[in-house]
């Protein structure tokens, strides 16, 4: 199968998932769809055909890409705690 149309079947399986986490978390993107796929499914697991990545993408829960979504949110905040706190400070 040719790369491009297995790049096109991937995208429509991760728009299909899209669709049912956004039901329960509507400010997901599919950027953080593929991001969560890339960093967290794809360390462990391969996607070799179309049927690997179809078990793999619709076999994510969406509780999981809540922790993730909540966890990058954390350690991207972390970064600058100093600012932060300085702006929570002077905020009230």
């Amino acid at each position: 199968m040719e790369k491009e149309i297995f790049k096109e079947i991937v995208g429509k399986l991760l728009e299909l998932k899209l669709v049912e986490i956004r039901r329960e978390i509507p400010p997901t993107t599919i950027n953080d769809l593929y991001n969560y796929l890339m960093n967290v499914v794809l360390i462990n697991n391969q996607i070799r055909d179309v049927n690997d990545a179809s078990f793999l993408i619709m076999n994510i829960k969406v509780n999981r890409i809540y922790e993730y979504l909540n966890l990058k949110d954390v350690t991207d905040k972390s970064s600058d705690t100093l600012e932060h706190d300085l702006k929570y400070i002077l905020e009230g």
